[in-house]
């Protein structure tokens, strides 16, 4: 069953929903056409079509109330009024329809319920005002292999699509189709699939070497951009206080072709002196990678600007322009000073990044990211946006949002500002047990949602370009993966 503040809070979702949405025609007032399932995500609401049910496997039991002109079918039942119930047949993946019609004519409603497997991750969802975007894309990427889902969520909550897989960061592409890096630790590239879970096509290093799970972005010519690594072996690290024959993993970025071939190849520590990495030696020493490698850049974005791109690097506090033509530094916002360093300007926060993640362009031209404060005095996370002058040589904050539920965010996260100037803000892990939030907000900060997963957090939320998918695509994808 699904928790019972889960529910709760859906059925305040539900009724925000309904209160929120204006009356049309031939949609039953929910006093005379209603249904009811232990656990249904959410509670029931007239404007709202799609549900999820814990169902363990086995049949559900619908009790409905119908009056009036009105009346419901379920699954393959014959309409009818009053109060009835019926037992559902169901499992994982499986869904059914319920339809309710008007006898005086009219389009019928129909309300769509699928359940979800035993081990789809527990979280609480909660409604505060209009939400948007219409769906958005999660991961559960780092809870144990066998039950990680790329998931889909709607504006209410409910998971209208998913797929078991150890999937890392999924984005809806404008072909409709859902890119991924697939994480299980034996394999390293990213995969693209279609709604109905069939693998279109996959993606790898110019090399054919170690891919980089945290970002991957494709270009307008069909070149993309991805992320690897370089091993340095011999490398003295003791002004850094780690040994002085240490096996070092540096960032490699790369351009590449659709047919495979490198375009354009860049590396940090051609670029990036090891003093950068600053504040975080202690823990980079302290937490070397599973292989004996240290780890002092840790890049995880890439975005083109053009004939530059813009990388963020967790283990440097800093976001980059790199020169595409020689690979120089065109400015540095954040991190130790250098002689590329920005000049921030109107932030409250003398020290601007805390291990950051997901630094965008954003049409206006500024810059969004988002600013974890991982290890910082002030550790408050935010999403912030910073208009650049490179002439001037500053970086001035133009917003920032925080959530005073959220007091921490200790790895992964994104920030998303929206065409409407809404947010779509991914925490991260914000709780020592690994548990995490991804929330809605206006531009002036009110947040519009908050998803709590229970015991596992995703590494990006990233909302699907509108107009893109459909709900009933993401129910036909569902129906055909459920079919085999």
């Amino acid at each position: 069953m699904i928790a019972q503040r889960q529910a709760t809070a859906l059925a305040t979702l539900a009724v925000l929903g309904a209160m929120a949405t204006p009356a049309g025609a031939g949609v039953a007032p929910r006093s005379q056409a209603n249904f009811a399932i232990s656990g249904l995500f959410p509670g029931y609401g007239p404007y709202v079509h799609d549900y999820a049910v814990r169902c363990d496997d086995a049949s559900v039991r619908v009790n409905a109330h119908v009056s009036g002109p009105w009346r419901m079918s379920i699954g393959a039942g014959a309409a009818r009024g009053g109060d009835f119930s019926r037992t559902v047949p169901l499992s994982p993946g499986i869904s059914f329809t319920i339809t309710v019609t008007n006898e005086g004519g009219g389009q019928p409603s129909r309300y769509h319920v699928r359940c979800l497997p035993r081990d789809f991750p527990t979280y609480a969802f909660t409604r505060y005002a209009p939400v948007s975007p219409d769906y958005f894309a999660a991961d559960t990427g780092f809870a144990p292999v066998n039950n990680r889902y790329a998931m889909i969520f709607d504006r209410h909550g409910v998971p209208i699509w998913w797929y078991r897989a150890p999937a890392v960061g999924p984005r809806v592409l404008p072909s409709g189709n859902i890119l991924w890096f697939h994480s299980n630790g034996q394999s390293s590239r990213y995969e693209v699939h279609g709604l109905d879970g069939s693998l279109v096509r996959t993606f790898s290093t110019a090399s054919g070497g170690s891919v980089d799970t945290h970002d991957l972005q494709l270009e307008g010519n069909g070149n993309y951009l991805i992320g690897g690594h370089t091993n340095r072996r011999h490398v003295d690290i003791s002004a850094q206080g780690g040994p002085s024959d240490a096996n070092v993993r540096d960032a490699e970025l790369q351009e590449v072709t659709p047919k495979g071939d490198l375009a354009w190849d860049w590396r940090s520590q051609d670029h990036i002196s090891l003093a950068e990495t600053g504040r975080w030696w202690p823990w980079v020493i302290k937490h070397r990678t599973t292989d004996s490698y240290y780890d002092p850049a840790h890049w995880n974005s890439i975005e083109q600007h053009g004939s530059s791109v813009i990388a963020s690097f967790r283990h440097l506090d800093a976001v980059y322009r790199i020169r595409k033509s020689n690979g120089s530094i065109a400015w540095k916002l954040g991190g130790t000073t250098t002689p590329q360093s920005l000049e921030v300007q109107g932030d409250p926060e003398p020290y601007p990044f805390g291990g950051q993640h997901d630094a965008r362009l954003v049409p206006d031209g500024t810059l969004s990211v988002f600013d974890n404060r991982t290890g910082l005095r002030h550790p408050q996370p935010r999403a912030v946006r910073y208009r650049i002058d490179q002439t001037a040589g500053t970086a001035t904050l133009v917003q920032q949002v925080t959530d005073p539920a959220v007091t921490a965010s200790y790895r992964c996260g994104s920030a998303r500002l929206l065409p409407n100037g809404d947010w779509l803000i991914d925490w991260g892990q914000n709780s020592r047990h690994g548990a995490g939030s991804i929330g809605g907000y206006k531009a002036d900060g009110a947040r519009t949602f908050l998803l709590t997963f229970d015991s596992t957090f995703s590494y990006r939320a990233q909302p699907v370009p509108a107009g893109v998918l459909t709900a009933q695509d993401l129910r036909n994808g569902m129906d055909a993966m459920a079919a085999r």
